[in-house]
């Protein structure tokens, strides 16, 4: 066998080596998501969301609460906007009060209950964590129940958040 071609083997068997070695370790990594997902009652939103977030691929579990509040953070802050850009366009009395306390009820989760979180979080104290996320779902949930069986223009938008909530939530539960 020539020099070339035993280069070529070489080459081919050491390409083949790598890619099965990396498909290993993304099947890995994307493992520890779906088994940290499991610990929550929303599964596939948070397998969706996490691989998403092409962070989480090398994440431990603490960093995947830190990405889950920070999509939570970005979900939310869109929510905000969204049902301000509502509020500027209604002139129904009722339809406006609700929007101010739908905005009020964001600007709780954006404003407190996430840098709370986070904070929480990043100092190790996982449970205040937890209960912040714990109030975002709820003030999602507040928003959700007012319009009581009729469709809101935000509707999606807010059970996603709610969702993201809870997610987040479950997964601080697992750190403590």
């Amino acid at each position: 066998m020539s020099l070339v071609a035993l280069l070529l083997v070489h080459l081919l068997l050491q390409s083949s080596i790598s890619c099965s070695a990396s498909a290993s370790v993304s099947k890995i990594e994307t493992l520890l998501i779906q088994e940290t997902c499991k610990h929550t009652d929303y599964y596939n939103l948070c397998v969706a969301s996490l691989e998403s977030d092409p962070r989480s691929l090398n994440a431990d579990v603490k960093e995947l609460a830190i990405i889950l509040v920070e999509l939570l953070q970005a979900n939310a802050n869109e929510t905000l906007w969204h049902v301000g850009d509502l509020f500027k366009k209604v002139s129904d009395p009722a339809l406006y009060r609700f929007y101010g306390t739908r905005i009020e009820e964001y600007r709780a989760i954006v404003e407190r209950q996430i840098p709370e979180a986070i904070d929480a979080l990043q100092s190790g104290d996982y449970m205040v964590s937890k209960k912040d996320a714990e109030a975002a779902a709820a003030h999602a949930d507040s928003c959700e129940e007012q319009f009581a069986g009729e469709t809101q223009p935000f509707s999606d938008q807010n059970k996603a958040v709610h969702g993201l909530s809870l997610v987040t939530s479950s997964i601080l539960g697992i750190l403590g």
